[in-house]
């Protein structure tokens, strides 16, 4: 037996929810009245009315000795004194019925946290009942002609565009929808193993939203439809025998394979993978790479069984271009494993086959965020994409900068070359970033090697992207380490971020002003009323260099307020410089 607990409104058909299914009142009278099952009302108590079943009274009146405690005495207006919450009403329901094989409650409240009772809302338990989740002796159970089954009772019918949106971001692991809607030749029911809304449909207020869905094998196809013509979506488990890989040969096996990694990747047994990318046909181990790029971008992880087999294709120039295509999502996902591919991939940075050129790029890129020692051998033809500006650009520039990250040394060579993008405005933001980043690796151990540079970084100063100024003012600040004499004429371009509000411009560009100070201190001497306010900042490096430039120019207008951050500052690094700061002051100038 079954105990059922019905809300009302915006749950059964008598007072719908408005844009979703509801239970039909005859459903409710059924259950009570042909079925063995328990059924009461716990909501609008006119369902008690209108179903024939008991109420919230009826539910205290089999519990005669808590009749005060739950209802108390009738008042004049015939209600009662108090009234138990939903949550007590089920606890009291569940009481009458300890041997219950299920306790069900359909309500448009969430009551999913009530111990022993299934929460379902009307929308997920029609369908659930139509496909004999709840019941299978019921008689609105209808059976599937697909030969799916239900994963749980999640579906959502006639949706508009949030609710859509958060059934398929709730539902994002499912393996696959049933989806019903109209069509110009009439209702159609299609299993897909994806649905996604189309953004660019959203943002255009003359255009009809759009759902774009993959239908499972064996068609696979990529199909439209609008958001007003779907009648209902519904998570499914999917056949068994849909996701099999056949075919009388082993080119049809691979188009089977291949259409499954498309559309289903989770069903693919690598198994399989392996033994029809052994084949002598080159046709068939084509086929078999298009599903191993799927595979890749969906299982990164379980792609690593077939990396022996893909390192033995990379050299094999027919195959190479769908290989490297599958290698770049399995090295974003696990770097560390396609490192040993590296030497391979190194001579197709410089192929002529731009899709080649960009595949090799991103490999190198992902191996080198987590592993910059591995691809140092790869700089030099990083160096030469990004000076010829070749396909795979971005990435070659990322790995640059990974790479100086940790062999500041091995990327020195290409300081020209990151030099002239940084001062290539036609560029994105993006580039020219990681260009700074990585000339400011170098800078920071070979100052020398940046001069070339002071001059495009310095305006760099006034761009309007505020990393982009940060990351110019900090390769100044590492180059005035060994050629603060250097920057001097560019102090005052360099002040001008005094006034930023940004922690990392102002860390930087402060540092860089204090290196000036140690060996030019008549150059920012002028600077000096604004490095005493920022001794109130709140990041502690700008305090601390604030403290080191008004030592260096002997700032005596500072005595006084460097004192106080000596005793009271909360960084003792800033209270120590402080204190040399005015030991500095003191002496004879």
């Amino acid at each position: 037996m079954t105990v059922f607990a019905f809300d009302r409104d915006w749950t059964v058909d008598v007072n719908p929810h408005p844009r979703h299914d509801a239970v039909p009142l005859e459903w409710v009278r059924h259950l009570a009245h042909e079925t063995n099952h328990a059924v009461y009302a716990i909501g609008n108590q006119d369902l008690a009315d209108e179903a024939a079943i008991p109420g919230v009274v009826d539910i205290v009146g089999r519990h005669p000795d808590q009749w005060g405690e739950w209802l108390g005495s009738k008042q004049p207006d015939g209600r009662y004194e108090r009234f138990p919450t939903r949550r007590e009403r089920l606890a009291l329901i569940a009481d009458l019925h300890p041997n219950a094989d299920q306790y069900i409650v359909v309500d448009d409240l969430d009551l999913s946290d009530v111990n022993d009772w299934t929460h379902y809302h009307a929308w997920d338990f029609v369908p659930a009942v139509k496909n004999g989740n709840i019941d299978p002796g019921l008689p609105w159970c209808t059976p599937r002609t697909d030969g799916g089954s239900p994963t749980t009772a999640a579906s959502i019918t006639r949706p508009d565009l949030d609710g859509l949106r958060s059934f398929l971001d709730e539902h994002a692991d499912a393996d696959a929808f049933e989806l019903a809607y109209h069509s110009d030749h009439g209702s159609q029911q299609r299993l897909v193993g994806d649905a996604s809304i189309v953004e660019r449909t959203v943002r255009r207020p003359a255009a009809a939203i759009t759902v774009e869905c993959v239908a499972l094998p064996p068609s696979g196809e990529t199909f439209r439809v609008r958001l007003d013509d779907i009648r209902s979506l519904q998570a499914v488990e999917p056949p068994a025998d849909l996701f099999t890989v056949d075919g009388e040969t082993p080119l049809a096996r691979a188009k089977s394979l291949a259409d499954i990694a498309a559309t289903a990747p989770d069903q693919v047994e690598f198994a399989t993978v392996i033994d029809l990318l052994d084949s002598d046909d080159s046709t068939v181990r084509e086929t078999v790479l298009d599903a191993v790029q799927s595979l890749a971008e969906a299982r990164p992880e379980g792609c690593l069984t077939v990396l022996p087999a893909l390192r033995s294709h990379l050299a094999d120039d027919t195959h190479a271009t769908p290989v490297l295509k599958c290698l770049a999502p399995i090295a974003a996902a696990r770097p560390a494993d396609i490192a040993p591919f590296v030497p391979d991939v190194i001579p197709y940075l410089l192929t002529d086959d731009a899709r080649q050129q960009r595949s090799a790029a991103r490999i190198i890129s992902e191996v080198a965020s987590d592993h910059p020692a591995d691809v140092v051998d790869a700089v030099p033809a990083l160096s030469a994409i990004v000076a010829n500006e070749l396909a795979g650009f971005d990435y070659a520039l990322f790995a640059l900068n990974r790479t100086a990250a940790e062999h500041p040394d091995e990327v020195r060579p290409a300081a020209t070359t990151l030099t002239e993008v940084l001062e290539d405005e036609s560029l994105d933001v993006q580039p020219r970033l990681n260009a700074t980043a990585a000339l400011g690796r170098i800078a920071s151990e070979y100052p020398d090697a940046a001069l070339d540079a002071i001059e495009p970084l310095a305006d760099l100063i006034d761009a309007d992207n505020q990393r982009l100024r940060a990351n110019a003012a900090g390769v100044l600040g590492d180059i005035a380490k060994g050629h603060a004499t250097e920057l001097v004429p560019y102090v005052d371009q360099l002040a001008v971020l005094l006034e930023s509000d940004d922690d990392y411009a102002l860390v930087n560009t402060t540092a860089a002003l204090s290196r000036v100070a140690d060996t030019n201190p008549t150059a920012v001497e002028h600077l000096t009323k604004q490095y005493i306010s920022l001794l109130d900042y709140d990041h502690r490096l700008v305090r601390l260099n604030a403290c080191w430039m008004l030592g260096h120019v002997r700032a005596d207008p500072a005595a006084s307020r460097l004192d106080d951050v000596r005793i009271n500052d909360d960084d003792e690094r800033v209270r120590n410089r402080a204190a040399w700061a005015l030991t500095e002051i003191d002496q004879p100038h």
